[in-house]
Formats: structure tokens, sequence, C-alpha cells
């Protein structure tokens, strides 16, 4: 009887959190972002992925990406990663697609301590673009996931992330054009051992180049499975 009344209240705790995510985020977003990957290792420490994004705004479905990459761990700690994303935008009920592709590469840091998880990324977007002079945007991503809460399913494991860019792009200004930061909470679930599953929160604070800032709030949906 005694384990019976637990898996009710666990169930009830599982279920409110997907509510709150799913129903009260959106509340105070205007956008949803909904994306899905798949990765596969190719040797012991070289793993593929292939990724999709679907973004949306005030259930409008504006740009979409899609994404391939390389992440080489060549320590316990150390991992360098690099990928090519192609995008496309929609414009009245016309689709335009990017000029070609953005590029990126990314040094990252990994720490498990404890049952946290800290990760730090150092990534640099190669923006290459035709009729335009070429510019770079790095992103420093940091987020640190804390330990799976006890006795509920799936192992959810909260997390806080931030991240902050920087421009070589002309039309920004200030702290070495500096042009956006991002913060952002979410939840992690692991339903099966491959398949991950996230529900996030995010704010961002971005430089128009017109020089004038827009701060935007959206939620996010993500599904991937490692095999």
């Amino acid at each position: 009887m005694t384990h019976t009344r637990s898996t009710t209240h666990v169930s009830k705790g599982a279920a409110l959190s997907a509510l709150f995510y799913a129903l009260v985020l959106p509340a105070f977003s205007e956008q949803l972002w909904l994306s899905q990957s798949v990765s596969f290792p190719v040797a012991d420490s070289l793993r593929l992925y292939f990724s999709n994004t679907d973004y949306t705004e005030h259930a409008r479905h504006y740009a979409n990406e899609e994404a391939v990459g390389a992440r080489w761990a060549f320590s316990t700690l150390w991992s360098l990663s690099s990928g090519i994303t192609w995008s496309q935008g929609k414009t009245e009920k016309t689709w335009h697609k990017s000029a070609r592709p953005t590029e990126n590469v990314s040094l990252n840091l990994k720490v498990d301590s404890d049952g946290w998880t800290f990760y730090d990324a150092n990534r640099f977007d190669l923006k290459f673009r035709e009729g335009e002079r070429d510019w770079v945007v790095y992103r420093n991503i940091g987020s640190v996931t804390a330990p799976p809460l006890p006795r509920l399913p799936w192992s959810p494991r909260p997390y806080l992330t931030q991240q902050i860019y920087l421009s070589s792009r002309e039309c920004f200004t200030g702290l070495d054009r500096f042009c956006q930061f991002r913060w952002g909470s979410g939840i992690r679930l692991s339903p099966m051992e491959k398949l991950t599953l996230y529900a996030y929160w995010q704010y961002r604070d971005i430089e128009k180049t017109d020089g004038d800032w827009y701060q935007q709030r959206l939620v996010g949906l993500s599904a991937s499975l490692a095999f």
C-alpha cells in the first residue's frame, strides 16, 4: 500500500512538472523552438551528429536549420567539435535559403563532480556571406547541470545556461562588439538509455544592426538520440 501511494505521488509530480513547461512557460515567451538530433560513434573518441531545428514565433513557422558535425574527445575533460549549418527563413509566403552555410569550430570543457556537470564551450561561427564583408561570431556557452532529482521517473536533471556573443561585424559597437546575451533554465530527462529530452526557457538580449537592443523570450523542446 505504501509503495502504491509513493508511485502515485511521483507520477503526479512528474505530470505537474510537464504541465509547467508545456503550459506556463509559453505564456511568457514569444517563440517556440523544436529540435531533434542523432549521433553515433565512428571511433573510440569521435562522434558524428545530425540535427534539425524549427523556429516558430506566435505560432508562425518562420525559419529552420539543418546541421551536421563531429566531436573529437581528445582527453577525459576536453573535446573539439566542428560543424556546418544550413538555414532558411520565410518572408510572407516564400522560403529563402541562406546563400551559403555557416561553419563553426568549438573547444569544449566538461567536468563531472559529485553528480554535477559543468560545461563550457568556446565556439567560433564563421559568417561568410555573398555581397558582405566576412565576419566571425565568438560564443562562450556555459551550463551547470544538477544531479538527478531523487525518486522521480526519467531521472530529471535541472540546469542553467548562459551565452555571451562577440561579433567582428562592423555594425555592432561597444565592449569589443558584444552583441548578445542569453540566460536559460531547463530540465533534462532520460526516458530511455539512448534518448534524452530537454525542455527549457530562455531570455535573449540582442543588438540589432541599427544599434538598437531588443529582448526576446522563448521556450524550447529538444530530443537527442545517441547510439
